[in-house]
């Protein structure tokens, strides 16, 4: 039996391991043909299976370069999104992104959304960033807004924060509660951005976002903004609330003790540096009582619309409970409606006597009785403020030193801010803006502002710094602007920088002769894509005329001409301004290509274009081109109208080219007409074009004329006829017209008109009558000139006068002397 069993036992075991061989081949059979198939089978490298690999791993990398639109298919778009933005690849990611079927379908994607933002906050160049996402607006949900606003609060990154809440805005990309009670958080300072925050946020505001607005109205003392926060919650939250902003104004109670003591004065004066007005602890208490609330919202919306009456009313139902939220609330609405200073009066002795007036109530008064130009009323009203153990706060100075300001009393503001620095009260960028807005025009002066602006903590804004430039520009104080321009940069502001703080300041570089400084801020401003406008371009074009580089103008001109954007920017202006240069420098087939190039481009010239053209040409000899130019002025769409200026410039040119006829044929037409009238100038043209082609007779015409239109002579015009007449042979006539015209027309004879007559007498051989001239000159108190000595000199050697001639020597080289000690030419008229 037990040899049977062991048989039986041997049997099955051997069964056994052929069946488990059969199942071990047949796995194995299977693996070979996995990896046969699969290629993971690892052969022993050869030479050319080494090649292979090498290919291999170039075409995988060239996979990993793939330009957008060609991404790999073992990478996701979104993974390729990521990795650009890793990289610093926006516009790479932004293209990938556009192409999603996600973001088609209106959202980008979640996983990436978040980074993308973050990128672009934290970009180097925050505004070029910020515009290549201008195809994803309306495309990144609030959520991914949340999380990198949060992300930022923690690393305390305020600058993206900041970028953040502007890309939310140009975005269209909603806020939600988190995000809006961060920013609240961010903005805790900055009661400008807190309020806009407040008035973008729809009704009903989130809970945490108005306890976090209202915490910071506390710590910054401001009533108003919590009246508009009441106004947006629901009456749900209000009571919640209510018990946050009495907290809060605990807190800042705690921490600013009442009283005048030294600390007290400190607190409420670095208060008043946060906020331009500020209320007192009980205010800030007693503004969040339900009842104090209301009514002061009540009377405020009857101010709105300038309801003195219906205010009064309402305070007055309350006024035995009224508190200093309240009685601030009607003195502003006083201050904003006609006839409400007597009230204000009455209303405010009220808050005196139950003594709820705080510095704020103050200021209103003071605001008022400026309104009325009572200064002293004000000044009284300031010094009060320490009488009542209160602290003025800046806005207190403010107003009396803009009046001041405006009244052109520098001196009485200086002395203002001296009182203001005594009282211990901080000078901001406020109090500098008002100084200079006063129209310094001495560099000392703006120094001083400046000198005091550095000493303030706080970073300058745009609108100080566009004072600063204005300040220095007119000063000439361009080594300040310089260091003041590095600063600003420091502190962020060239990232706002506007077009037309650019334009102040290549207009000042340009008056200076600073070409090089005028290119490195055109090329600052476009680099970081500020748009120039029209104004902008017209400060460069002008500054590169002036410093005789035409050429360039005109080049930057075509520039922006060839781009969509910046074309509307080269007008009429721009292009009479590049005409002015090369008219002036007589290069005339410029100017006409240019006056071509300005017609094939739509740009219609006017006026002072036309004139522009005309002088040159009546410069450069050029006036056969004057008919065609008067032809296209009549035919243009709308016609140019000619005017004093186009006819004078006409009579000009054509008198210089010989062709005094049909100036004079210009004359006759203005006099026949009753548009306009020849002037000096147009006579005194006419005059220098009779003494060149010797024409006495017409030039004794043009005076009648003169005397019959009652156009007054001038010297100059006394100048034209001596020197005609003695090219004439007519000294005699000469010295008769002289003796007739002064006397007529009360003239007193300068030394130019004597010069011209010596000169005239000496060409007729009449040197007893020049030297009499002198002597004359002498006895009248007349200095004689370089010009005046010179002609004497010369004309008594030809004459033989020797010496009197040395004597005359002796007086030009004293004169030489002089001239050159003052740095100055000798010539002051024209001869």
């Amino acid at each position: 039996m037990v040899a049977i069993t062991e048989v039986f036992s041997a049997a099955n075991a051997v069964e056994l391991l052929s069946v488990m061989w059969i199942e071990v081949s047949m796995a194995c059979l299977a693996a070979m043909v996995w990896f046969t198939v699969s290629g993971v089978l690892v052969a022993p490298k050869t030479k050319k299976l080494e090649n292979a690999n090498s290919k291999a791993k170039d075409q995988s990398q060239k996979a990993s370069r793939l330009p957008v639109g060609r991404v790999s298919e073992e990478t996701s778009p979104v993974q390729s999104a990521t990795k650009a933005l890793r990289q610093g690849k926006l516009q790479e990611a932004v293209a990938i992104l556009q192409q999603l079927p996600e973001t088609l379908a209106g959202c980008v994607p979640a996983s990436v959304a978040p980074r993308l933002l973050m990128a672009v906050a934290k970009a180097a160049n925050f505004k070029q960033a910020m515009a290549e996402l201008e195809g994803l607006t309306g495309k990144i949900e609030g959520r991914a807004l949340e999380a990198v606003m949060l992300e930022a609060v923690k690393n305390k990154d305020m600058v993206a924060c900041r970028h953040l809440q502007v890309l939310s805005n140009s975005m269209s990309i909603p806020k939600t509660p988190r995000t809006l009670e961060a920013l609240a958080r961010v903005f805790a300072k900055d009661l400008t951005a807190l309020r806009v925050l407040v008035e973008e946020t729809e009704a009903p505001l989130p809970q945490g976002f108005a306890g976090a607005v209202l915490e910071a109205c506390a710590a910054l003392r401001e009533v108003d903004l919590v009246l508009d926060v009441f106004d947006k919650v629901t009456e749900t939250d209000a009571a919640a609330l209510r018990v946050v902003a009495e907290n809060a104004s605990k807190v800042v109670g705690k921490k600013s003790p009442k009283g005048p003591s030294k600390a007290s004065s400190k607190a409420s004066t670095k208060a008043d540096s946060s906020s331009d007005d500020s209320i007192s602890d009980d205010s800030a208490e007693s503004c969040c009582s339900k009842d104090s609330l209301s009514l002061a919202r009540e009377i405020r919306a009857c101010g709105k619309s300038a309801n003195l009456k219906g205010a009064l009313k309402i305070f007055e139902q309350q006024a035995l409970t009224a508190n200093t939220s309240v009685y601030n609330a009607i003195l502003d609405v006083c201050a904003e409606c006609p006839g409400g200073l007597e009230k204000a009066l009455r209303i405010f002795g009220q808050a005196e006597n139950k003594g709820v007036a705080d510095v704020v109530s103050y200021n209103t008064m003071m605001k008022l009785h400026l309104a009325q130009g009572d200064e002293k009323s004000a000044t009284r009203i300031l010094a009060k403020i320490s009488e009542k153990g209160l602290v003025a706060s800046p806005a207190s100075y403010h107003a009396l030193l803009n009046a001041r300001v405006n009244a052109r009393d520098r001196s009485g503001a200086w002395k203002l801010l001296e009182e203001m620095q005594a009282a211990g009260v901080s000078a901001n960028q406020i109090t500098c803006s008002i100084l200079l807005k006063a129209k310094l025009t001495s560099a000392a002066e703006v120094a001083k502002v400046l000198a005091l602006m550095d000493s303030i903590a706080q970073p300058m804004d745009e609108v100080c710094f566009a004072s600063v430039v204005e300040a220095c520009v007119r000063t000439n104080c361009l080594d300040l602007l310089s260091k003041h321009t590095a600063k600003f940069a420091r502190e962020g502001g060239s990232l706002t920088l506007t077009a037309a703080t650019y334009g102040s300041m290549i207009k000042a570089y340009g008056q200076v002769w600073d070409v090089k400084r005028v290119w490195e801020l055109w090329t600052e401003m476009t680099g970081k894509n500020v748009q120039p406008t029209a104004i902008t371009l017209g400060c460069m074009t002008e500054a590169l005329v002036s410093n005789e580089c035409v050429a360039d103008a005109w080049k930057l001109a075509q520039q922006l001409l060839s781009e969509e954007s910046t074309k509307p920017l080269v007008n009429t202006v721009i292009y009479s301004t590049i005409l002015k240069g090369f008219a002036k420098a007589r290069e005339m087939e410029k100017v006409m290509a240019l006056y071509a190039e300005m017609r094939s481009h739509g740009v219609q010239p006017n006026t002072i274009t036309y004139n522009t053209i005309l002088n040159g040409l009546a410069q450069a000899g050029g006036m056969d081109r004057a008919p065609a130019l008067l032809e296209d002025m009549k035919t243009a769409s709308p016609p140019v109208d000619l005017d004093i200026v186009t006819y004078s410039t006409l009579v000009k040119g054509f008198c210089n080219s010989g062709s005094l006829d049909r100036a004079l044929e210009i004359l006759r037409e203005l006099q026949a007409g009753d548009k306009f009238k020849p002037d000096e100038v147009m006579y005194n043209s006419l005059l220098d074009g009779c003494a060149k082609e010797h024409r006495p007779d017409d030039a004794l015409k043009l005076l009648a004329d003169m005397k019959k239109f009652g156009v007054p002579p001038s010297n100059y015009t006394l100048s034209m006829l001596v020197k005609l007449m003695g090219r004439c042979r007519r000294i005699n006539q000469a010295f008769t017209l002289i003796s007739e015209v002064s006397k007529e027309y009360g003239l007193k004879v300068n030394i130019q008109v004597y010069t011209c007559l010596i000169q005239a007498c000496f060409s007729n051989r009449q040197a007893t009558k020049a030297v009499a001239l002198y002597d004359q000159i002498i006895k009248e108190g007349l200095a004689p000139d370089e010009y005046t000595y010179t002609a004497l000199v010369k004309g008594c050697l030809q004459a033989g006068l020797s010496d009197k001639a040395k004597m005359l020597q002796v007086e030009l080289d004293k004169c030489k002397v002089s001239a050159k000690g003052k740095g100055k030419g000798a010539s002051r008229g024209r001869y």
